[in-house]
């Protein structure tokens, strides 16, 4: 077991009194979504998950001390597995599934008096992704006008991949920093289970970390046009990437989890204006 669980600082934590008192202040709610998916022989199949939810514990520190009130939702992670669904340790979750999961659990927030719900995705399937953006949007269509996208990982990327500009009601507005691309990094282009991903379960879920395999483990050598051909999953997936990771496992900088907690400090002012 590790010493924080997907349960651990969240609303699961909280007395129904406390829940109803936090809404009648007009918190806003932090939703971490992921998936429970293979990455690697190294990172545990709950990775997307924890990440999403260190960014909104981070996020809620950071947006408390510029006065802003929030509390962080049991997290969502049954998502979609588009491309990565087959390798063992993988759940394959139906579109419909998770969308009717996700719209659920924002309908229970909005009815619990929560004005307003930000979605913190750590998964950058694009089945999943065109999942959250219908549900999104369906949502602002029933009047839910709070309920928003928050962080998607590569951010700006993952907008345009999705026909949007980040304008549309359904984002939360907030700008890349060039602090972001400061940080130390091997050079190798990543995506999943890669260096970003192993430096912040590192920090964050050490027991969860294999390193006996973590350490043996060699960089990928994929390219951008590698990854449109990854991304159709299945036998595309498994012979790209067999050992279920794409990138450098390996950080160079053990401080590379300060990626998300500066990622966290720029959501905070974006929900606290």
């Amino acid at each position: 077991m590790t010493s924080e669980n997907l349960f651990s600082s969240t609303m699961a934590e909280m007395t129904a009194n406390a829940v109803a008192e936090a809404a009648s202040r007009k918190a806003a709610v932090l939703l971490p979504a992921g998936v429970m998916e293979a990455h690697g022989p190294h990172l545990p199949i709950g990775t997307d998950a924890f990440i999403a939810l260190q960014l909104c514990r981070a996020t809620q520190k950071y947006a408390a001390a510029r006065g802003k009130e929030t509390v962080i939702a049991p997290p969502y992670y049954w998502g979609i597995n588009g491309v990565l669904g087959e390798f063992v340790g993988s759940f394959r979750i139906r579109t419909e599934t998770a969308a009717a999961l996700l719209t659920d659990v924002i309908d229970s927030l909005v009815a619990n008096g929560f004005p307003d719900v930000f979605v913190v995705s750590h998964h950058g399937d694009r089945a999943h992704n065109d999942m959250i953006l219908d549900v999104l949007q369906k949502a602002h269509l029933r009047g839910q006008a709070g309920a928003r996208w928050l962080y998607a990982p590569t951010r700006w990327n993952m907008i345009k991949r999705l026909g949007q500009t980040g304008e549309e009601p359904i984002w939360v507005r907030w700008d890349h920093d060039p602090a972001l691309d400061d940080f130390k990094v091997t050079g190798v282009f990543g995506v999943h289970a890669d260096e970003y991903e192993t430096a912040a379960i590192v920090r964050h879920y050490p027991e969860t970390v294999d390193f006996e395999a973590l350490r043996g483990l060699e960089p990928t050598k994929l390219t951008v046009d590698d990854l449109a051909v990854w991304r159709q999953g299945g036998e595309a997936a498994r012979r790209l990437t067999p050992n279920g990771y794409f990138g450098a496992p390996n950080p160079v900088d053990p401080d590379l989890w300060r990626f998300y907690d500066e990622t966290a400090k720029i959501m905070a002012e974006a929900i606290a204006r």
